[in-house]
């Protein structure tokens, strides 16, 4: 028996692999230019939107604690700004530190 149907096998699926490991790479990547490119939220954007949640504390909707780092709609950032997932909140970043009425526990 050859065993050029096994090589050929092991090749092939070292270059799949390899591509597959790619992917998140590549991902990160063109996600931190995006990221650069986004405005960041000012007060008042939408959904009484504040970049300090302490601002907020007169809000009927806020609790003491509530920032937008740990809602369920924070998709991540640095320590001051980051992604938010919330349909209203595309294409800007909030701080991490600040809250809208639109906040989920996480």
């Amino acid at each position: 028996m050859s065993d050029q149907p096994n090589a050929n096998r092991r090749k092939f699926l070292r270059q799949a692999s390899a591509a597959v490991a790619a992917i998140p790479v590549i991902s990160l990547a063109g996600m931190s230019t995006a990221k650069a490119d986004n405005p960041k939220a000012e007060d008042g954007h939408r959904h009484d939107y504040v970049n300090n949640a302490a601002d907020a504390a007169g809000h009927e909707d806020y609790s003491e604690g509530e920032k937008c780092k740990n809602c369920a709609f924070w998709g991540g950032g640095d320590a001051e700004w980051g992604q938010c997932f919330h349909a209203d909140f595309q294409g800007v970043q909030v701080n991490a530190s600040g809250w809208c009425d639109e906040y989920v526990g996480a």
